[in-house]
């Protein structure tokens, strides 16, 4: 767990250098990445959360209005930590006779 939590906090400052515009953070409880425009500049009204620091730049550059980054490498190791497995959807209920 810790080192999932260094390697969140890691990814969240290397977003925070490419995007000087925004407070960026890992989530240590949500295991989520966050980021909020900096005071003084009006890009969006609210918090930005995607699960992964990649998704979280596509996020800022299409609050910003530019074109989000190709996803032209393969998913890091680290990015698929991050990544939430699919929520199990339950079996349908089906009614039985009575």
């Amino acid at each position: 767990m810790a080192d999932e939590i260094t390697a969140g906090r890691n990814a969240a400052r290397a977003l925070t250098a490419r995007a000087p515009g925004w407070m960026v953070w890992y989530g240590e409880r949500t295991g989520s990445f966050w980021a909020v425009p900096r005071a003084g500049t009006a890009i969006v009204p609210r918090m930005l959360e995607a699960q992964t620091a990649d998704d979280l730049e596509n996020e800022i550059r299409r609050a910003e209005g530019r074109p989000t980054r190709e996803q032209t490498q393969p998913e890091t190791e680290e990015a698929a930590r991050h990544r939430r497995p699919p929520a199990e959807t339950p079996a349908p209920r089906i009614p039985v006779g009575r």
